[in-house]
């Protein structure tokens, strides 16, 4: 028999007595977190990157002006390691109470294609509060590189298929998954080297080891301004406000070819909607601060507009299915 059914098999006294202890019960369960008294204590937000990279200095900049704004701290929480997913499974796993956010990278929409064991997935225990900013990928080559635009580099490399070898900033990063999309819709056959993280990539790119590297910008911007190396196009629909002089593959006859990284601040799934909709809208206001937007522009990222969390879902679902059909086309994973 089910519940119900034995309540109401049982004698009114016994009735009466567990109705009595129902309301108690329902009387000392904690209230669910409200818009109207959040928050009252500090904020915890998780980087799922070390301190002192682009993801730390945008949030960093972030938690200072919400800090202002809302009347509580928030504490940056350093959680590197896994590609970032220590970081994501800790706010996927943490109370949905307000009190623990998520600055989220493109690892949110590729880490559950990629990573077999994942014990969370991004898309489902984490919700998007808004969009921070965006830095996309450039086709950079050293300066050496006998090509000064980007159909020279195709024709180039187009002679001479399995020849030429480049990389990127890491494996499956959105700089390695939109450099198989270009080279596939180009019909150009290069090598990738796969490099764990970008520092030792760019080290071998300057040092001649390779000469075409997909990378945003902030890591090599340095390089650019010392003349070691230069970029030929953006792999965005627009040109960059970053870098404006640089032509988008778009208008130089690729279209529908995007690969831009971005950063969101994420909460855990079930994050109660006043308090999500009271976040976005301090975020819009924070990323209008001409101080937040210098901030950001020194890491090289553009600053959103915040975006509205009903649009920010469908958004990332699709960019999850688009870079998804890319990871399983090549058989890319990470253990």
């Amino acid at each position: 028999m089910n519940f119900a059914l034995n309540f109401a098999l049982l004698r009114p006294s016994a009735r009466i007595g567990l109705a009595t202890v129902a309301a108690v019960l329902a009387f000392m369960a904690p209230a669910p977190a409200h818009a109207a008294d959040w928050p009252s204590r500090p904020i915890t937000l998780v980087v799922p990157f070390p301190a002192g990279g682009p993801t730390d200095a945008v949030a960093r900049a972030v938690a200072q002006e919400l800090g202002s704004s809302l009347g509580q701290p928030l504490v940056v929480d350093n959680r590197a390691g896994a590609g970032g997913t220590i970081g994501y499974g800790a706010v996927a796993q943490a109370a949905p109470d307000g009190y623990t956010l998520l600055v989220g990278t493109a690892t949110t929409a590729t880490a559950s294609h990629l990573y077999k064991q994942l014990r969370f997935d991004p898309r489902k225990d984490l919700t998007t509060v808004a969009m921070l900013g965006t830095t996309p990928v450039f086709i950079w080559v050293a300066d050496n590189f006998p090509v000064r635009t980007l159909p020279e580099l195709l024709t180039l490399v187009r002679a001479k298929p399995g020849v030429y070898n480049y990389s990127s900033s890491a494996p499956a990063t959105l700089a390695h998954l939109g450099s198989l999309v270009f080279f596939e819709r180009a019909g150009a056959k290069l090598t990738h080297l796969s490099y764990k993280g970008s520092a030792q990539a760019m080290t071998d790119f300057l040092g001649g080891v390779y000469s075409i590297h997909f990378e945003v910008a902030q890591p090599v911007a340095p390089h650019l301004a010392a003349g070691k190396v230069r970029p030929l196009a953006v792999l965005a629909q627009q040109r960059s406000k970053l870098m404006p002089n640089v032509p988008s593959i778009a208008e130089l006859g690729w279209p529908g070819i995007e690969s831009v990284p971005f950063m969101v601040l994420m909460a855990p799934a079930g994050t109660p909607q006043p308090i999500v909709d009271r976040l976005n809208a301090e975020v819009r206001r924070a990323l209008q601060s001409p101080t937040v937007r210098a901030k950001f522009e020194r890491v090289y990222f553009e600053a959103a507009d915040g975006g509205k969390p009903t649009e920010l879902g469908p958004w990332l679902n699709a960019e999850s299915a688009r870079w998804g059909e890319v990871i399983r086309k090549h058989g890319l994973t990470v253990e």
